[in-house]
């Protein structure tokens, strides 16, 4: 039971109803922390706050606790990063599962949480005749939930029920009951299953390792491209793509070859930038093509410009810098490039990638499957090494996104906590659209990044994974992929499939992989 001061205000009392609680992200929070440091949860310590009275009996944190002071889970998860994640993930999908059951819960009680609201605007007539059987009808419901009838029973006597500080008691006894039989539905949850699936599954994926002579690595890539669901068929599908790799040792090469940052132990080199952040590559006046609106201050219309100096427009001009809704003008050479001088300096593997990926039509079948064990490889460097890797999935359109972001993402779908999903990656396979091959938006969502990424991508190697059965693009940009080239940027090319290219002069070095097309009867 909750017990009160006659010196409690009514935010006080409130706080005491709604006593501490957790999010997701909390939970998340600590199991990751035990994941990547062995970091066990310590309930008095890590969540406790300085007023007992405030502290949630969560039965969530009791289980999570109780599991990371299990010496064998312990070994387990400490000693293998597949069964960290896979313990991250399992585990998280659980406790989300009880927090569901918890919101499922307490919107059962939503009639009788608004009848505990509407009972202090009571009448005194209602109050005087009901106060009675409404005790005996809440201890009937919730006496087994921490509502104590002798106690009120004592506060409403000799005339107590006419003080509006015990009605308020009432109401706040009333919550907390409310309040801990949707915690008892948690807890009976968490105690029907004790490690949240995570020895089943693990036991399980490693029968299915040795079986299979795969290594931990190749697990945990097939693991990355499930659900998050152990289904014995689809581990094996995921770990036959992610073992083309052994097939096709090329895929492994062309990652390693992937990114470069300055590092004076490097072997690599890297030509740097210098000077301002950015030039803008304009000849003339003459090459003023129109109007447009954005915010860039070296093409500022003079208008804009005047309500800059002007202090009671000043405040309207940065609105419209910050929103990029300023007019400027248009050039015809709209590009901006990084102030580079032609000079290298020794470099490291774990720069900044930009991967563009084909998927159109001539991809689909075994260049599918290639694509998407080379995808997986890719994803696992960048959130190992921790770079920056930006993907553009190409063919008749494009589609950005950020690679870390996504592999983030597709772990909180495999725990169930729905994301919205933009991007359209499913299972580590591409959406074919079919139809030609279009290079000129990939090319120009490239070179955007090279120019204007934040410096995030500026100097960023470029990977294309295609059959390179691509039409040439405009003069100018095919001229603009030499300039790259010749301040340093490296292109790299991985054909999948026989046939003569017309872009080898363009990149530094194409891998190639011939395959056998399967045979159709």
């Amino acid at each position: 039971m909750i017990t009160y001061s006659d010196k409690d205000s009514d935010e006080v009392l409130m706080e005491k109803v709604h006593r501490k609680r957790l999010t997701l992200n909390d939970y998340l929070y600590y199991i990751r922390r035990f994941v990547e440091i062995g970091d066990v949860l310590d309930v008095e310590k890590e969540v406790a706050v300085e007023c007992s009275w405030m502290l949630y009996n969560d039965p969530i944190l009791g289980y999570l606790s109780k599991l990371m002071n299990d010496p064998v889970v312990q070994a387990a998860v400490l000693s293998s990063k597949l069964t960290g994640q896979i313990f991250y993930e399992t585990v998280g999908r659980f406790v989300a599962e009880c927090l569901h059951a918890e919101n499922y819960a307490n919107q059962r009680f939503s009639t009788e949480r608004k009848e505990v609201e509407k009972m202090t605007e009571w009448s005194i007539q209602k109050k005087e005749s009901h106060w009675q059987s409404l005790l005996t009808a809440i201890d009937e419901k919730h006496h087994d939930d921490g509502f104590d009838l002798d106690y009120m029973k004592e506060q409403f006597q000799n005339d107590g029920w006419m003080k509006p500080e015990n009605w308020e008691k009432l109401q706040h006894e009333w919550m907390a009951a409310i309040d801990e039989r949707a915690r008892k539905e948690v807890a009976r949850k968490v105690k029907a299953k004790e490690n949240g699936g995570f020895n089943r599954i693990f036991m399980k994926l490693g029968d299915q390792i040795r079986s299979k002579g795969a290594s931990e690595a190749e697990a945990l890539q097939a693991w990355n491209m499930m659900n998050g669901q152990w289904i014995e068929s689809e581990f094996e599908k995921k770990l036959h793509i992610v073992q083309i790799q052994n097939k096709y040792p090329q895929i492994g090469e062309v990652v390693r070859k992937m990114g470069r940052l300055p590092d004076e132990d490097g072997k690599a080199s890297l030509t740097v930038q210098t000077g301002f952040r950015h030039k803008l590559d304009h000849s003339s006046g003459s090459d003023i093509e129109g109007v447009t609106v954005g915010r860039d201050l070296n093409a500022l219309m003079p208008a804009e410009l005047a309500q800059y100096t002007d202090s009671e427009l000043e405040s309207l001009f940065l609105r419209k810098w910050v929103t990029s809704r300023l007019q400027v003008f248009r050039y015809k050479l709209e590009v901006t490039k990084p102030a580079r001088r032609l000079r290298s300096e020794k470099a490291s593997r774990r720069g900044p990638m930009i991967v563009c990926v084909d998927s159109s039509a001539s991809m689909y079948g075994v260049p599918q499957k290639i694509e998407a064990s080379l995808l997986s490889k890719l994803e696992q460097t960048a959130e190992q090494l921790k770079r920056d890797c930006f993907l553009i999935d190409f063919s008749v359109g494009v589609r950005p996104i950020e690679l870390r972001s996504r592999r983030k993402q597709k772990a909180l779908e495999r725990m169930g906590i729905r994301v919205e999903d933009n991007e359209n990656f499913e299972k580590g396979y591409f959406p074919f659209i079919g139809g030609g091959t279009d290079a000129q938006k990939m090319l120009n969502m490239a070179f955007a990044l090279l120019d204007n990424g934040n410096d995030r991508y500026m100097n960023a190697d470029v990977l294309w994974i295609t059959d390179f059965l691509i039409p040439r693009t405009t003069e100018d940009l095919m001229r603009r992929f030499k300039e790259y080239q010749k301040t340093g940027t490296r292109f790299y090319g991985f054909k999948i499939g026989e046939g003569q290219s017309n872009w080898d002069q363009y990149f530094d070095k194409i891998y190639e992989i011939h395959y056998r097309p399967p045979r159709m009867y």
